[in-house]
């Protein structure tokens, strides 16, 4: 680099990404694990972490559950020099196996707060079988629910104390439309509302489903939501 060249500036990108198919199966863990691979092949001027194990500047929203597909998920990916978006999107899906696609990026020349700090709205889309004879019940108890001034449920975990959970006022919008339902539930400091924990309360037993957590939001007071 010659005196006159400016020194490349580091720039964040932040990518929409689905999960479908049988990859919904992958842990965060695993996904993060995916990814990391996918960045060394992709030929992109990656960021990397300082100390005896550096690994790609590369983060997520929150952990998506597993056997859900995520069709609108985020994360955050720092490069040591900007590269036009459409192509950083080229590059990962050339790298990336077909049941994980990068559908679209930004660049973020100023820093800003993580994505686990600003989502605080998740939407699910749950798909049913059309004309099923346990629609009705699922439409009686999607009601019920939603007439329920509490419904808890404890949730148990083998390392921690039982946790009561009233997952009435954790879900915001819960909604049925012919064979697919619809669920939005906020993030809660204390812990939040799993749509799975929702969905074994209101199917009938023998209802087939397909969960997908559909997109995460920055919602404010006035009930307005953005992408962050």
């Amino acid at each position: 680099m010659s005196l006159q060249e400016p020194a490349a500036q580091p720039v964040t990108v932040r990518f929409v990404y689905q999960v479908t198919g049988v990859l919904k199966f992958l842990s965060h863990l695993d996904l993060l694990k995916l990814f990391n691979r996918a960045l060394l092949r992709a030929d992109l001027p990656v960021a990397y972490s300082e100390g005896f194990n550096p690994h790609p500047k590369i983060s997520f929203g929150p952990p998506r559950g597993v056997g859900q597909e995520g069709w609108q998920e985020l994360g955050d990916l720092q490069l040591r020099e900007a590269v036009p978006p459409e192509e950083v999107c080229r590059r990962l899906n050339q790298a990336l196996p077909a049941a994980v696609r990068v559908l679209q990026a930004r660049l973020l020349f100023e820093p800003g707060p993580a994505l686990m700090a600003v989502i605080n709205l998740a939407v699910f889309e749950a798909e049913f079988p059309a004309a099923d004879p346990l629609l009705p019940q699922l439409a009686a108890n999607v009601q019920a629910f939603w007439a329920a001034d509490k419904l808890e449920i404890v949730r148990y975990h083998p390392k921690k104390r039982p946790k009561t959970i009233d997952l009435r006022a954790g879900v915001q919008l819960l909604e049925l439309a012919e064979n697919r339902l619809h669920l939005e539930i906020p993030f809660a400091e204390g812990g939040s509302v799993k749509a799975s924990e929702v969905l074994q309360q209101l199917l009938p037993a023998g209802l087939p489903c397909r969960l997908a957590r559909a997109g995460l939001f920055v919602q404010n007071a006035a009930g307005e939501r953005s992408l962050p």
